[in-house]
């Protein structure tokens, strides 16, 4: 038979992810501006005290689902695999990997994606917070990138701006607007394909001009 303290530790589990659950739900309905601690109990259909008992406040909640859900923050724990890369080689197929893997987790996320659309033309200071972790974590992974483009005429940093900041704006257009861009619709499987192996492709050419220019040497 369950014991006492595990039913109660189960039963707060399964409220927590309620809770967590109404937020995406109000998210993708109304937007980050739809969110209120009533709004999220009476959409999970729990208590709101259990709100304030269980995350502190309405902020923390929501700040708790982001940090789930946010594909970028959710890189913060293989920081310290990636310090551990040496060779060009390696760095390229991981960041081909990280970057293919935003494309299809933010095509697939529509809470995220509202979200990001209200960081884009709106400023809270949640969003102001989350968006300056996301930065960091990104400033963390591309110092190990540098060095393998020292005296070199491509700059990755500027490579790796236009593929996120590309990643973004296309998914956003396809699932607001439901249209393609220079003939592809991202919409189909086709499509999804065409774009992450394009993501890759960009990454191997820029690793490839130093490489080639170091044999030239």
């Amino acid at each position: 038979m369950e014991s006492k303290e595990n039913v109660k530790h189960r039963n707060k589990e399964q409220t927590k992810r309620k809770l967590l659950q109404a937020v995406g739900e109000i998210i993708i309905e109304k937007g980050y501006s739809g969110l209120g601690v009533n709004k999220i109990a009476n959409k999970a259909g729990v208590d709101k005290k259990l709100i304030y008992r269980y995350f502190g406040d309405g902020n923390l909640l929501v700040e708790t689902y982001i940090l789930e859900k946010d594909y970028w923050l959710s890189l913060a724990d293989k920081l310290e695999e990636f310090s551990e890369i040496q060779t060009p080689e390696k760095a390229r197929e991981i960041i081909a990997d990280i970057l293919e893997r935003q494309f299809t987790t933010f095509f697939e996320e529509e809470a995220m994606q509202r979200l990001i659309l209200e960081e884009l033309t709106s400023r809270t200071s949640l969003m102001a917070g989350i968006c300056n972790i996301r930065r960091n974590i990104g400033a963390s992974l591309l110092k190990h990138t540098d060095p393998h483009f020292k005296n070199s005429e491509v700059n990755f940093r500027a490579v790796s701006a236009l593929l996120i900041s590309g990643i973004y704006y296309l998914v956003l257009q396809a699932r607001i607007n439901g249209g393609t861009i220079c003939g592809i619709d991202i919409n189909t499987p086709s499509g999804r394909k065409e774009i992450t192996k394009t993501i890759r492709h960009i990454i191997e050419w820029a690793y490839e001009i130093p490489k080639k220019k170091s044999k030239g040497n």
